[in-house]
């Protein structure tokens, strides 16, 4: 890891926070204490939410939403992901893998550790084939994330052994979802939840990753590469410190989340580091019991 003494992202912005749009105990009994780990794509003129519920009998199951706006996410039906359904599967991540020519979600489950289901139709959640195997071993944990480059695909994922490290392997284009490298080590120091992302505006690749040692917020670092070597543009790239409150004051914690992509394919691309919406999990007392925090999903920008 190398830090960087000058970032080309602004290191720490103002965050405006906008309302809720998915509330936990929506979808009972799915998602009795909380609305989690959301993975959002605007595809056919909706938004497409995929997230975890956390459920009254401590299991953690997916549920689907869409609609049109964000705000109209509100009073969207939710649908639990039965044709993939299991005790245990959660923390999705989607996007249209264009040289298969269909949808994928990635995530993690009791199965196999790290699973995917595919669909040629994001719009109909139960026309999703799996769980499959991702073929992974070494380092597993949970939080696995896909970004693709013209060459390959890299998987981050944080492993369940508590060091603080985030891995990254890769595979070829023409492998994917299979063929995984053995694991590096790409961050230490940090908790989970990481995303990498490219900027269209200066193209740089951008990784924001979860940190807990002032409540949940988020991390920011940049490379050339999808795969890196990652440079630290701000350890609090996203906190409590620097919330803007434009609805009700819902969350002083920036958890688990993803920004609003430019399109939905593999490329993982936004328009603009400095001018995103970030769909988080958020809350404002993280005591109890892990699986009985209460979480619900909003939206925060960088920028007004």
């Amino acid at each position: 890891m190398k830090k960087s003494m000058s970032a080309t992202a602004i290191a720490n912005p103002t965050w405006y926070v906008d309302e809720r749009v998915i509330f936990h105990g929506q979808a009972r009994p799915y998602d009795y204490y909380g609305a989690k780990d959301p993975t959002i794509v605007y595809y056919g003129g909706k938004y497409h939410v995929f997230y975890t519920g956390a459920n009254q009998g401590g299991g953690w199951q997916m549920l689907y939403t869409s609609a049109s706006t964000l705000s109209g996410l509100k009073n969207a039906p939710r649908t639990y992901m039965s044709s993939i359904g299991e005790n245990y599967f959660c923390a999705p991540q989607v996007f249209y893998f264009e040289p298969k020519k269909l949808w994928y979600l990635i995530y993690q489950d009791g199965t196999f550790g790290a699973a995917y289901a595919t669909t040629s139709n994001i719009a109909d959640p139960k026309s999703w084939s799996g769980p499959k195997s991702l073929g992974m071993s070494g380092n597993m944990g949970w939080d696995y994330y896909v970004i693709c480059d013209n060459s390959y695909a890299y998987m981050y994922n944080t492993p369940s052994d508590g060091s603080g490290k985030l891995y990254v392997r890769r595979t070829s284009l023409a492998n994917f979802p299979n063929g995984w490298g053995a694991p590096s080590v790409a961050l230490g120091d940090t908790f989970e939840g990481a995303n990498v992302y490219k900027s269209l505006a200066d193209g740089k690749y951008y990784l924001t990753i979860e940190d807990q040692k002032d409540g949940r917020y988020y991390e920011l670092w940049t490379s050339n590469s999808a795969g890196g070597p990652w440079n630290k543009v701000a350890e609090k790239w996203a906190w409590r410190g620097n919330l803007s409150y434009k609805a009700d004051r819902w969350t002083t914690n920036v958890s688990h989340g993803e920004i609003i992509r430019a399109g939905y394919n593999q490329k993982m691309e936004i328009n603009n580091i400095d001018r995103v919406e970030f769909l988080i999990q958020g809350t404002n007392s993280l005591s109890g019991p892990y699986q009985q925090i209460i979480w619900d999903l909003g939206v925060i920008r960088n920028y007004k």
